[in-house]
Parts: structure tokens; sequence; C-alpha cells
């Protein structure tokens, strides 16, 4: 498979991760997070699957809308690196948000597809 062929598959997996999100469609959201996913938020907040998961599905984060602003992929054997930057409307605890990031996302190749398996993010500086 070429990496242009991943990269397809990986940004079209991602995007109906989001959409699973925005959806609130856990069940469709599970498939697509590994069981062992590290998820760092913007704010430092560490969280494995289990408790991501758990906070989507009380509504303690309650996502509005993901936009892209630019994202590059490479391709690693079963590996693929997404640096990014994004702009995430979200409520935290009910508190409305704006967040433009900038984050390293991974997707390892597991027996189950491909997976996230981690992501991580830092706030970009307001222009």
């Amino acid at each position: 498979m070429s990496d242009q062929t991943t990269i397809e598959q990986i940004e079209t997996l991602d995007d109906q991760r989001a959409a699973c999100i925005l959806a609130r469609d856990f069940a469709g959201l599970e498939p697509l997070i590994a069981d062992d996913l590290r998820y760092v938020h913007s704010s430092a907040v560490l969280e494995n699957k289990t408790e991501y998961l758990a906070k989507l599905a009380s509504g303690h984060y309650a996502y509005r809308s993901f936009k892209t602003l630019q994202r590059e992929m490479r391709v690693m054997g079963d590996v693929v690196l997404v640096n990014g930057d994004i702009r995430i409307e979200v409520e935290v605890a009910g508190t409305p948000k704006v967040v433009n990031s900038r984050y390293l996302q991974v997707w390892a190749k597991r027996s189950a597809g491909w997976q996230m398996a981690a992501w991580q993010s830092v706030p970009m500086p307001q222009a």
C-alpha cells in the first residue's frame, strides 16, 4: 500500500472520528480509538480511553465544531504521525471555549485496523 493511500485512509478515519464526536455516536467512535490511548488536552489534562469516552458520554466535553487549519502526515510503516493546527469549539463542564491548538496525533495499525493511539495538543498563541 502506498503512503498516499494510507494518508487518504487516515484522513477518512479522522473525519469519521470527528463526525462521531459531534454526533455523540460513541459506539461508532469506540473502534477508532486504541485501547491504550493517551489523550493530552491543550489544558495538559491526560486521559486514557476509558476516561476520555466517559467524559464525552457524560457531556463533560460537548464538542460543537472542529476546523482543521492545516495538517501534515508522515507514514512510518504501521504508524502515522499527524502534525496540525485545529480550531475547536467545545463546552467543558458547561463553559464554552474556543481552542486553537497545535497537535500531534498518532494513528497505529492494529489487528482491528487503524486506530488513534495518541493526541497531544498545545494552545496556539493569538496572532
